[in-house]
């Protein structure tokens, strides 16, 4: 028996088309997958997450209430005190700086903003609290676009006893410096 070569090349040409067709449907799918996030291109869904150790169930009300608390505090801020500039001093010597202390649980977060553009400013911390007890920390500042801040204090409250203190931030840069003074309830 003799095998026509003509229809061994119609079954490779045949297979090939098949194979290219399903390839093809293959990348449509893919890509209206990715397009439309649908499987496999799918966000996990919160019950699917990996353990990353973050709570995603309900806030109980006590965590509820210090959310509020702290958004409620938030607008608790404190602008610079005047220094008396009296016209011997260029006002450029004079740095305006704004704190705001937040206590959402057993660390108070101390932030400072200064109305300057600095990189070579250090930061320093002070505080003043009942009992004369009192807590004092330094950093440097870190620059942003228009403005520049403390790069943070975060004070354990175990360093701190319950009651009012009075916070100062004072930033010096160059010859230039600036104090801005708040009181905050711990």
């Amino acid at each position: 028996m003799k095998i026509n070569p003509t229809k061994k090349r119609n079954v490779k040409a045949r297979a090939g088309i098949i194979i290219a067709v399903l390839l093809l449907a293959a990348a449509g799918f893919l890509y209206y997958a990715h397009h439309f996030q649908t499987w496999p291109f799918q966000p996990k869904s919160i019950d699917n997450r990996a353990d990353d150790g973050v709570n995603y169930s309900k806030p109980t009300s006590e965590q509820s209430k210090i959310g509020n608390d702290i958004k409620e505090k938030v607008g608790d801020t404190a602008k610079s005190e005047d220094t008396g500039n009296t016209g011997d001093q260029p006002s450029a010597a004079r740095i305006p700086i704004t704190i705001t202390a937040v206590q959402p649980g057993p660390t108070v977060y101390i932030r400072a903003n200064i109305e300057r553009v600095s990189s070579t400013g250090v930061c320093k911390l002070t505080m003043n609290g009942p009992s004369s007890k009192t807590y004092s920390a330094s950093a440097p500042t870190q620059p942003l676009a228009s403005s520049s801040t403390c790069q943070g204090f975060n004070v354990p409250m175990s360093n701190l006893t319950p009651g009012v203190w009075k916070i100062s931030i004072t930033v010096e840069d160059g010859s230039a410096t600036g104090t801005a003074t708040t009181e905050k309830t711990l």
